[in-house]
């Protein structure tokens, strides 16, 4: 359990690469490239959070900085009450486990499991839950149930459509009912209809499960729909607003 409502605290980020200096001779020439620079900010949960920015701002490099995925230069990541700096990978990962879901642009399915396995799979692979066969399959049909995909269960992946995909993946995320879910470019491989109705599900399984929302879009009208909006501009956060709409936040 998370001891306060913060689940995300981003502490002074810094992110750089070293690189070869284009045209130099020098095979010893290299310097810095600053990819994000002294970002900032918490998030509570149950919140959704939009990132965004144009291509190479640095939004999705800050993504995996607050999942765990990658490390910063310096600063810290605070996430559900832990200090990644103090955890390797296979802690950050245990972190994750059950905790922590991802929906991806590229849908990320196992192409040998049908759409019923790979939702059972994030239950299956989590040590922590004392679920027989039978139950995680029961969840996972319910969660196939929910993103209206009941007659799909026993399709591979290369049977459906990206749409369809994009509907596992997000029963998939939800099975395990995270505290957080970390979405890029959800709706970046679809159609503009089919884009809005995953959408529509996506933000109705946050809001019905209270999840903590983080999402990178290039999509203004698509971030507006979330309760914070942070623009990042050259690895900067240049402002940030709060929606007009925006939903009670559960403590």
């Amino acid at each position: 359990m998370i001891k306060n409502s913060i689940v995300i605290e981003a502490k002074d980020l810094n992110k750089s690469l070293v690189v070869s200096q284009q045209g130099s001779t020098d095979a010893n020439s290299k310097e810095m490239l600053q990819i994000l620079q002294d970002i900032k900010f918490k998030v509570s949960q149950g919140e959704s959070v939009a990132i965004t920015g144009i291509s190479g701002s640095g939004k999705t490099t800050l993504l995996g900085l607050l999942a765990g995925l990658d490390v910063p230069t310096s600063g810290e990541v605070i996430l559900l009450d832990q200090n990644l700096s103090s955890l390797d990978e296979d802690q950050r990962a245990a972190l994750r486990l059950g905790k922590v879901g991802f929906v991806f642009q590229s849908f990320h399915l196992m192409d040998n499991l049908t759409a019923l396995e790979n939702v059972m799979l994030p239950l299956e692979l989590d040590g922590n839950l004392s679920l027989k066969n039978n139950d995680i399959r029961a969840r996972a049909e319910d969660a196939l149930k929910e993103v209206g995909l009941e007659h799909r269960m026993a399709h591979l992946p290369t049977q459906l459509s990206g749409g369809e995909q994009q509907r596992v993946a997000l029963a998939r995320a939800f099975v395990s009912n995270p505290i957080i879910l970390f979405a890029d470019e959800p709706t970046g491989n679809l159609d503009s209809n089919t884009g809005n109705e995953i959408i529509e599900l996506l933000f109705s399984m946050q809001q019905q499960n209270n999840t903590t929302l983080v999402l990178v879009t290039h999509d203004d009208a698509l971030a507006d729909r979330c309760q914070t909006h942070y623009r990042i501009d050259a690895g900067q956060i240049m402002n940030a607003r709060k929606s007009m709409n925006e939903s009670k936040i559960a403590s």
